[in-house]
């Protein structure tokens, strides 16, 4: 039973080693990372030698339905983008205007928020 279900998801899953975690690790990061807002969200960037990544959407944004449409949406665009990213945690923070954007245009915005941070890997 546990196969069909890893089977069916299990490489386009966003793996439980990557999630930042509880809430203590999200206040480390928000203490000690460095900020780069944009338009609709904002990435707080910690170094360190592993890929750790947590989304922070605001009660604001809306209701639970929007806010987790929201949360899919960025969780997505980075299970394309994990391979290209550098080690470290990461915080993307959503902002209330995101409700209002296209989901295409906020992949457009989080890939050049990683490029302007110089967050992305070097394409050979």
């Amino acid at each position: 039973m546990e196969e069909g279900r890893e089977g069916a998801r299990g490489s386009e899953a966003f793996p439980r080693r990557y999630r930042l975690g509880g809430n203590k690790n999200y206040r480390y990061v928000y203490r000690r990372g460095k900020s780069f807002p944009s338009r609709n969200l904002v990435l707080i960037h910690l170094k360190g030698r592993e890929l750790k990544i947590g989304f922070s959407v605001s009660g604001k944004v809306g209701n639970a339905v929007t806010r987790n449409r929201i949360r899919r949406c960025l969780r997505e665009d980075i299970r394309r983008l994990r391979p290209r990213m550098k080690c470290g945690r990461y915080v993307f923070i959503a902002r209330t205007s995101v409700v209002d954007v296209p989901h295409a245009a906020l992949t457009r915005e989080l890939r050049k928020l990683l490029d302007r941070a110089k967050l992305l890997k070097e394409e050979p």
